[in-house]
């Protein structure tokens, strides 16, 4: 065969291996998408959590285990106390759940608490609620748009959420024009305080703890396709970023915390645990590092995801609280 003969054949074989990556870059980046945004897709419920979050599935008991089933015995009961009450609140999105719990009425000590990533207020924050109302707190834990009790199913992953939380704002101080409120989160509910940070907030809110948030959606879902699929983020995320705009309103690359940040003036404690498999606990330091305000951090040695709360929670909730009386 003469070498033109070769060439040509090199240049189709070249075109049809770069047509056959393209193709399943863009149906790996239209199924990552859906799986994740949409709350629908069953995917997350089925193979997901268990390949992102593999700790949740741990077969053996530990005495964490037991720690965290009367942290849930106690969150129950205080969810369910007589100062508890429903309310829900009308947006453009459609009408999203909150639950208020007033077990100090007249006080202006207010706390907002945010769940995780396809969780719900009460599953992720019952007991932390519980655990401002012993310092005099009241307490509103909402489930995020597409969440739990609130309609809706695209997820914001915290930057549509931002959004909802001003307005939750607004209802505490409805409630309370006086109230001193800290905005605490946990997984994307930390995600979702830190881009509010970066919004004009009332003078009412004091400051925000971010309990194993991501910095930024697009370096999040990296994260997850490298540990979970062991796949590439490019061209997969480039792909699916281009998508998303028209998908889901909003681009992988603007939902950032770390942007957000930068424009925060208020006091910030960072928490993670080092055994995260689903957040890098590596984003606490780029987080730290992009916030304008005054930040802490507290580390927590070999603590799965959002779960630093059980493995230390006398050093946990010590050093919120202290946090709170020294700079909010």
């Amino acid at each position: 065969m003469e070498v033109g003969g070769l060439v040509k054949w090199l240049i189709i074989f070249i075109l049809v291996i770069l047509l056959i990556i393209a193709s399943i870059a863009i149906y790996a980046a239209n199924f990552f998408l859906n799986a994740a945004l949409f709350k629908e897709n069953s995917w997350y419920d089925e193979a997901g959590h268990k390949m992102m979050n593999p700790d949740n599935f741990n077969k053996e008991t530990s005495q964490y285990d037991l720690t965290e089933a009367e942290q849930n015995r106690v969150g129950a009961l205080f969810w369910e106390a007589d100062f508890a009450e429903d309310c829900w609140l009308e947006t453009n999105s459609g009408e999203l759940y909150g639950r208020l719990l007033i077990p100090h009425p007249g006080s202006k000590k207010w706390v907002i608490c945010v769940h995780g990533y396809r969780s719900y207020g009460k599953r992720d924050m019952a007991f932390v609620a519980s655990k401002f109302a012993e310092q005099g707190y009241n307490i509103l834990v909402p489930d995020l748009r597409a969440h739990g009790k609130s309609s809706g199913n695209i997820i914001g992953m915290g930057w549509l959420d931002r959004l909802d939380l001003l307005q939750w704002l607004q209802r505490v101080i409805e409630l309370e024009p006086q109230a001193e409120i800290i905005l605490f989160g946990g997984s994307m509910g930390a995600s979702t305080v830190m881009m509010t940070g970066g919004e004009k907030l009332p003078s009412n809110v004091k400051g925000l703890i971010a309990d194993c948030g991501y910095s930024a959606v697009d370096r999040e879902f990296a994260a997850m396709l490298r540990s979970a699929f062991h796949l590439p983020a490019f061209p997969i995320l480039t792909i699916a970023n281009r998508w998303a705009k028209a998908k889901v309103d909003y681009s992988l690359k603007e939902a950032s915390a770390i942007k957000q940040l930068k424009k925060n003036q208020l006091p910030i404690l960072f928490i993670h645990g080092t055994g995260d498999k689903f957040v890098p606990h590596q984003m606490l330091y780029e987080n730290m590092e992009a916030t304008a305000g005054v930040k802490e951090s507290l580390i927590v040695e070999n603590a799965p995801h959002l779960s630093s709360f059980i493995y230390e929670p006398e050093h946990y909730f010590g050093t919120v609280f202290e946090f709170i009386h020294h700079y909010c």
